[in-house]
């Protein structure tokens, strides 16, 4: 082989190239993560205006664009259960400008049950958010008041009742079915593209019962034009301590369905621009006002966790939800 002495130095020389591409890129990213955000940053939410994680959404991205200096444009990309916003994000390009606010649906439910080809582990956590239960939700017209007088509704009723739903593969839509299972009637899931067009056709009665956050229903509660049969939850809300949950009746017990939403980036986020926009959220949460403001809406926020603790309840909540989604039939 007497041409490999003439190859030893251009490996050499190739060899060293790479070490000093290397060498330049890091210093690059660190520079690139000190001067983050020097543009404005995109906020993309996965349902439409109307959905808690809208008007969450667009809280947060004036708290963020005060505190980072730069614009914070909300983008509601909603359909198919929010994997369409989960595949936006985990597209983008790596340099904080493209950023999830991401749910327990898009990042974790629907991903498993749609086979969306991602999984939670794929994106950056950032920080956990938002904290709030899913509630069965009726118009006035309906003839019962409380979860046990709608679930003997029910179970009299010929064929199945029509539940409104934001997507087939999301946890409000879950609540409803495991309700249902568990007190022995059948729901025809009716979904919807978010929770802006659902509440729009309850209150006109275009349906009669939906599942969704408390928080997108709860000012609708208040003012009379929907009436609440029950949290799909272990205990009442802080927020909303009148309202009791379907587990306090006779008929059902251990139903859950809570919610939760973070912020999330694409994957190889650098860690400096990670570890700032964490930060912010930090503050954030800790702001009085804010937290105020929130549980006014019917949303509690949730502690702060660094990225590391998020990405640990991430790979807790997709055990958790395979294991739900192998057991409860969304028809």
């Amino acid at each position: 082989m007497p041409d490999q002495p003439s190859r030893m130095p251009r490996r050499r020389a190739l060899l060293a190239s790479l070490a000093a591409a290397s060498a330049l890129a890091a210093p690059s990213r660190l520079t690139a993560a000190q001067d983050y955000p020097d543009r404005p940053i995109t906020l993309v939410v996965p349902f439409p205006p109307g959905a808690v994680t809208d008007r969450v959404g667009r809280s947060l991205a004036a708290e963020l664009g005060r505190r980072l200096g730069q614009q914070v444009i909300v983008d509601n990309v909603g359909g198919a259960s929010g994997t369409l916003a989960g595949k936006k994000v985990l597209g983008a390009r790596p340099d904080g400008y493209t950023l999830l606010l991401g749910t327990v649906n898009d990042m974790v439910l629907a991903p498993i049950v749609m086979r969306a080809g991602y999984a939670a582990k794929d994106f950056t956590p950032i920080a956990k958010m938002f904290l709030v239960p899913t509630i069965l939700v009726a118009n006035p017209s309906l003839p019962a008041d409380t979860a046990d007088a709608f679930i003997e509704y029910a179970r009299r009723a010929r064929g199945p009742i029509q539940l409104g739903a934001t997507g087939l593969a999301t946890l409000q839509t879950f609540g409803g079915v495991m309700l249902a299972d568990a007190a022995g009637f059948k729901f025809e899931v009716v979904p919807y593209r978010g929770g802006g067009p659902l509440l729009a056709d309850l209150v006109a009665g275009q349906i009669q019962v939906a599942t969704i956050s408390l928080s997108s229903a709860l000012a609708l509660i208040r003012q009379g034009k929907l009436k609440s049969l029950g949290l799909i939850a272990l205990r009442r809300d802080p927020t909303a301590p009148e309202l009791p949950t379907v587990n306090e009746g006779r008929l059902v017990r251990g139903i859950e369905a809570d919610l939760w939403g973070g912020l999330a980036g694409p994957p190889g986020l650098a860690a400096g621009v990670q570890a700032r926009l964490s930060a912010v959220v930090r503050d954030i949460l800790a702001d009085p006002a804010f937290r105020e403001a929130e549980a006014r809406a019917g949303t509690v926020l949730a502690p702060y966790a660094d990225p590391g603790a998020f990405a640990a309840f991430l790979a807790r909540e997709h055990d958790r939800l395979a294991a739900l989604a192998a057991t409860v039939k969304v028809e």
